[in-house]
């Protein structure tokens, strides 16, 4: 499990979370490059997860852990947000946030978040 919330830590939700914050938050037009970079480092870490759960049902095993929790993070954000869509680009990924969606008391992040959605106005 700690293997797993590390990789996220340092891998997939440090480039996508950064990739979103640009994308969507930030107040003036991200750099070109930086963006390029950026979402190349977050698709190698979202490949990395997709071929596990190919095989697996969740990141440490049979059953939803902390290590999901940890992982699913920045993965219900809309396609708009992420800038790129996680149902047609890993599709072990989709089935695993499916799983997750179907535990009791699972809410979306705006269902979570009250108030106004913000979007960086440019």
């Amino acid at each position: 499990m700690l293997r797993w919330m590390f990789f996220d830590n340092h891998k997939f939700t440090s480039y996508c979370a950064t990739y979103r914050f640009l994308n969507v938050l930030a107040p003036q037009a991200p750099d070109p490059g930086a963006l390029k970079f950026l979402r190349s480092r977050a698709d190698a870490a979202y490949a990395i997860l997709d071929k596990h759960l190919a095989s697996h049902e969740f990141a440490a095993g049979s059953r939803l852990t902390i290590a999901d929790l940890s992982l699913a993070g920045y993965v219900f954000f809309p396609p708009e947000e992420l800038g790129f869509d996680i149902k047609e680009t890993y599709p072990h990924i989709e089935a695993w946030r499916e799983r997750i969606k179907a535990m009791p008391g699972w809410a979306g992040p705006y269902e979570l978040m009250p108030g106004k959605r913000f979007m960086a106005q440019r």
